[in-house]
């Protein structure tokens, strides 16, 4: 989210000033950029919009409207929807954050330390605080508030146990890891730095996955999955993978793979990935044959929360790999759906989803449609919208742009 042109967020900007609403500036602000990395981010940002308006009519509580919804879809179209979706789903956050860390060290070493904390406070901490703290709640209240279901602002608050960020906490998380990573440097500053030898290998990559599993399992067993009990609710459930995916980032931008991760690595990890799918669904299959309790796998002393924790963790890890570097082979070309503007407005649309979906979602409760029709024109609404929604406040509202 930093706004120098390698740099990609969810929210990135051009060099200097904001291109604002000029065509040409946004063609020199986009003409400074690593095409793949913009297309990436577009396509990734477009799935977690249209995945959530497609959750919001489903019985699984992973989108506010979904506690309200009016319709339901058809169980053959959520078990389609779990075996296409769910896969590809465990992969687009940490992607993100892998590619979060791979631009995060050419960022600190253009700016400084000082610099970079504070356009990391500017572009992440501001919307983290007016959407995930103030906004979020505030349209989630007003949802179940004018559909009967919240008695009050703060009484919400308290039985809901911890403020809700919903999609902010990826931005509030990624605030953490950056600050976290510039006192690093700082403190490094000046000591000689230790050259890891030799580049990252599949071992490191399984090495890492081990590690993150066992993280995860032990967190989950004080915050299992989906569940936040603090104050508020940032997905710490996530965090191991999260982190690591993020720390990789920063290690592989010393070997260069912002342009090109290597292809032998991105084959094996390909072949990870998918043996990992194929046992996910066998595992699965076995959960229902043997009827487990789907609290056991969210977390606790159990041996399918343990299971779960590494199909989830060696996805996480393999699959952003060889997403990443198919990426690279396959979006680095202009695409005529994914002009600058769109990839400018991105970060924004990231941010303004909830508003747009939801809006979406209350005009159409009054339309005699199925589920299934709803869900597809929320997503398509909502993707489109939340997009033109950006690019509006960042070319026409003064200021907006050095946020968004």
């Amino acid at each position: 989210m930093d706004p120098d042109p390698v740099e990609m967020g969810p929210g990135a900007s051009g060099r200097g000033s904001a291109p604002g609403g000029h065509g040409s500036a946004v063609e020199q602000w986009a003409s400074q950029r690593e095409r793949y990395l913009d297309n990436l981010k577009v396509i990734l940002i477009a799935v977690v919009i249209a995945g959530h308006a497609l959750v919001g009519y489903s019985e699984f509580d992973w989108w506010s409207y979904s506690d309200v919804r009016e319709v339901t879809l058809a169980p053959v179209t959520t078990i389609v929807l779990i075996a296409v979706a769910l896969p590809f789903a465990l992969l687009v956050i940490p992607l993100l954050f892998l590619v979060s860390g791979l631009l995060t060290p050419p960022s600190v070493e253009r700016k400084g330390t000082g610099r970079f904390v504070r356009d990391r406070l500017l572009r992440l901490g501001v919307p983290f605080v007016v959407f995930a703290i103030l906004l979020w709640p505030l349209l989630e209240y007003g949802l179940f508030r004018w559909l009967g279901e919240a008695p009050g602002f703060w009484v919400y608050l308290r039985a809901e146990g911890s403020l809700d960020t919903g999609v902010l906490w990826f931005v509030g998380a990624l605030l953490v890891f950056s600050l976290a990573y510039a006192g690093w440097v700082r403190i490094r500053r000046g000591r000689a730095q230790r050259r890891r030898r030799g580049p990252i290998r599949l071992g490191h990559l399984a090495a890492l996955a081990g590690v993150v599993t066992v993280a995860t399992f032990l967190l989950r067993m004080v915050v299992p999955f989906e569940t936040d009990n603090w104050f508020i609710d940032v997905n710490l459930w996530e965090w191991p993978a999260s982190a690591a995916l993020f720390g990789l980032g920063v290690v592989a931008a010393r070997e260069g793979w912002v342009h090109a991760a290597p292809d032998r690595l991105r084959r094996q990890s390909r072949t990870v990935t998918l043996i990992a799918v194929a046992a996910a669904g066998a595992f699965a299959l076995a959960i229902i044959a043997l009827g487990v309790d789907e609290e056991q796998l969210w977390g606790g002393w159990h041996w399918t929360a343990l299971a779960f924790a590494a199909g989830e963790c060696t996805l996480s890890v393999f699959g952003p790999v060889w997403l990443l570097g198919s990426a690279q082979r396959l979006l680095d070309r202009p695409l005529r759906w994914a002009g600058p503007a769109i990839s400018r407005s991105a970060y924004g649309a990231f941010l303004l989803q909830g508003i747009v979906l939801i809006g979406l979602a209350l005009a159409l409760r009054v339309v005699p449609f199925p589920a299934e029709v709803k869900a597809i024109l929320v997503a398509v609404g909502g993707v489109a919208g939340s997009f033109a929604l950006a690019w509006v406040l960042i070319s026409r509202v003064p200021g907006v742009a050095r946020v968004l």
